[in-house]
């Protein structure tokens, strides 16, 4: 894929009146600069590598989107989703920047990593405007609409909790393609509240991702636009629960 060709996707605006986003060209390159998305990449290698010691992972084909950005939605389970995240986009060779809460960059460490995988900060409704700023530039973005890490209470019922508006938002807004993906098996690797993910000698967790191709949404409203998405992303879930083996 050219780094530096462009692709031409129009952008809509929201009908619905919320927080006014950044005006966007709906001009959009084939990717981001060739030096910037090498680095990210070798991070993700680096982070997948890891995985691979204390994890199995079981991911899908690459999703067969047009030449430019794409608007990831994925489900949040776990603090592992983000690893997951990064292995399975360094297996698709793709130099996809996560939305991850600004409080976890404070945290050492793992702050580092984050912005070596120049992960963007969520600050608040700003954050739709960084994503937005990073489409533009043609890197693609990832976002878990739930917001949060979701109690297995919440999830167990379709396999996904209650999703923000943001997301939808983004889609209209820019009318670039969205992806679902769907994660299980990572709140087994790294179960909700604790500090570190468990790690036992001689096993490896298995952690599952499924992808659907969501493609422009054709919605006007933001709820209309995120609802499609998250019930695509249901359906990756389900389908990756049930690789994984999990029946409740």
């Amino acid at each position: 894929m050219p780094i530096w060709g462009v692709t031409e996707q129009k952008s809509r605006l929201p009908a619905d009146h919320g927080r006014t986003l950044r005006t966007v060209s709906g001009i959009y390159p084939d990717g981001p600069p060739a030096d910037e998305a090498e680095a990210v990449l070798a991070v993700q290698r680096q982070v997948a590598r890891v995985m691979g010691l204390v994890t199995r992972l079981d991911v899908g084909p690459r999703p067969e989107v047009p030449p430019g950005p794409a608007i990831h939605a994925a489900n949040h389970r776990s603090m592992a989703d983000l690893l997951l995240s990064t292995g399975t986009f360094s297996r698709w060779g793709w130099p996809i920047r996560p939305l991850v809460a600004g409080a976890y960059f404070d945290k050492p460490g793992l702050g580092g990593l984050l912005r070596r995988l120049r992960c963007i900060p969520v600050h608040g409704t700003e954050a739709i405007d960084s994503a937005v700023e990073a489409l533009e530039r043609g890197w693609s973005v990832a976002i878990m609409p739930e917001g949060r890490i979701v109690p297995k209470e919440e999830w167990a019922p379709t396999g996904v909790g209650r999703s923000h508006p943001g997301i939808g938002r983004v889609a209209i807004h820019t009318g670039l393609p969205v992806v679902a993906n769907g994660a299980s098996g990572t709140e087994v690797f790294w179960p909700r509240g604790r500090t570190l993910p468990l790690v036992r000698p001689g096993r490896r967790f298995h952690l599952v991702l499924r992808s659907e191709v969501v493609g422009p949404v054709p919605d006007a409203k933001s709820r209309d636009a995120t609802t499609r998405i998250m019930e695509a992303v249901a359906r990756c879930v389900a389908v990756s629960d049930q690789i994984i083996g999990r029946t409740a």
